[in-house]
């Protein structure tokens, strides 16, 4: 009998030290939740938890634990239990949104310089563009300085074969306003957003080689076509208002001003060629606030879509679920892959959204509303007091078990690139003001056989905007030294170059 008494203690005992074991391990894990902030579905089950092994009795607290098996029971039926038909859910997208923004920036067709290029872009063939017969060199050395068809007579030649295609994009340098539809959600189904970047890229870099060979054979007037048809190709880039296609349209514009303002300063060009040169400029002046806040608006709505692409689906009757299919949101190949077919692996997809949907917000409002939030103090940079001499890189965020981080985690990456690009923008900014001087300089030297003694001999003949360095408000540093002249901004040399 003492045995079996000692037994039993011995036995409580042991059930009070596993009790109290696990009450223990139950409290760190709950401390872990609450300092990772993790989310209420998770710190909540676990606080009654914890509360359920302290204060009910042993009878009822049998009771908690078997409704609890009880509810493992049934998540883990409904894991294994095949679903219906998957195949009408896809990738959550905010539609409304995006048809808004579509219908923002809408133009007619025969309006719209984008139905041309992406005309022309049906029949674009990377391969086609490569010179293969240039080296290195030459190919740099052809798109910045003039060359003559006997020099180079397979460039010439080459050039000759897609005057075709140099027409077509002079045509669409006619037109003033482009419009591509925008690709804000993550599953990329227009393939031609991918090309375009390199194809215009390509087709600025034939115009070039065109007009340099034009210029060196005189041909100005064609010349002056071809350059200027690239800086409205740069234009176009501009009012898609993504930071993407600023700093494309940044590029193409740089590789153009190089030789244009070689031609305007060194060629012979008359005064209709430097009137047309200065219209070229007319439409090219951008505004940092407005610019950066329509990117901003862009990204943020991307931000959204690229967030909810991945964390939930829907399907035609707007029912909204956590994803079971996230790999359905790459592109390319998997963004057309049906939704798994294999027994096991709907299962472990059923799985891994049970699990997520304790981490994910319930609905995508919620992640609208975060990301809005996020995105505030982002807007504030777009204005013209922010001052950006402060040290910026704002630190990574603290890991943290909460939507918050990773949707913070999501908009740090992006916001790192705001600074440079902003001094991107002002850079080409500062070059195309000063090259905008470059005409008036050069009409002062074509009236008085000198250049101008300093920048109040041609201020009439320029706008006033022109005049000013965009980073420092002040006039650019222009110096006569007899010979030539040169011209400069805080941030870049404007000539020479």
């Amino acid at each position: 009998m003492a045995e079996q008494e000692q037994q039993k203690k011995v036995e409580r005992i042991v059930k009070q030290v596993l009790l109290w074991f696990g009450i223990g391990l139950l409290v760190v894990v709950l401390i872990g939740a609450l300092c990772l902030q993790a989310p209420w579905k998770v710190t909540v089950p676990l606080l009654v938890t914890v509360l359920a092994c302290v204060t009910l009795p042993e009878k009822l607290r049998q009771w908690y634990w078997l409704s609890v098996a009880m509810f493992f029971v049934a998540l883990a039926v409904w894991v294994f239990v095949p679903d219906g038909d998957s195949s009408q859910w896809r990738p959550y997208t905010f539609d409304d949104e995006m048809t808004a923004l579509e219908a923002e920036f809408s133009i007619p067709d025969e309006e719209n310089a984008a139905t041309i290029y992406n005309a022309l872009l049906q029949d674009y063939g990377p391969a086609a563009m490569k010179l293969s017969f240039l080296n290195r060199g030459l190919k740099t050395l052809t798109i910045q300085q003039l060359w003559l068809s006997e020099q180079h007579p397979e460039l010439a030649k080459w050039v000759r074969q897609r005057r075709a295609l140099i027409a077509e994009l002079i045509e669409a340098a006619q037109m003033e306003k482009c419009h591509f539809r925008k690709s804000l959600d993550f599953v990329i189904t227009d393939e031609m957003r991918v090309d375009r970047y390199p194809a215009l890229r390509h087709w600025a870099t034939l115009l070039l080689r065109a007009a340099n060979n034009d210029v060196a054979e005189g041909r100005p007037d064609r010349a002056v076509a071809e350059y200027t048809c690239v800086l409205r190709m740069a234009d176009h880039l501009y009012r898609q208002q993504t930071m993407v296609d600023f700093l494309v349209g940044f590029g193409l514009e740089g590789i153009c001003l190089l030789p244009l303002n070689r031609f305007v300063i060194e060629g012979h060009p008359s005064e209709d060629q430097l009137l047309r040169v200065c219209a070229s400029f007319n439409s090219l002046e951008n505004n940092w606030s407005s610019d950066f806040h329509e990117c901003l608006e862009y990204d943020k709505l991307f931000m959204k879509n690229l967030f909810c692409t991945f964390a939930y689906e829907v399907n035609p009757q707007g029912q909204i679920r956590v994803s079971r299919n996230p790999a359905a949101a790459i592109r390319p190949g998997l963004a057309r892959r049906p939704l798994p077919q294999d027994y096991w692996e709907k299962t472990s997809s059923k799985a891994s959204a049970l699990l997520a949907s304790l981490f994910f917000p319930s609905t995508p409002q919620e992640v609208t509303e975060l990301i809005d939030e996020l995105y505030e103090k982002y807007h504030v940079m777009a204005e013209p007091g922010f001052n950006w001499q402060k040290p910026a890189p704002e630190p990574a965020p603290c890991f943290r078990l909460n939507p918050r981080f990773m949707l913070t985690l999501f908009t740090h990456t992006t916001r790192r690139l705001y600074r440079p690009f902003r001094g991107t923008y002002f850079r080409q900014l500062t070059l195309r003001r000063g090259s905008r001087l470059l005409p008036a300089i050069r009409e002062y030297r074509m009236e008085h056989d000198s250049w101008p003694p300093d920048l109040d001999a041609i201020e009439s003949a320029a706008p006033p905007e022109a005049f000013i360095d965009p980073v420092t408000d002040a006039r650019f540093a222009y110096k006569n030294h007899g010979q030539y002249f040169s011209l400069k901004g805080q941030l870049t040399d404007i000539w020479p170059k």
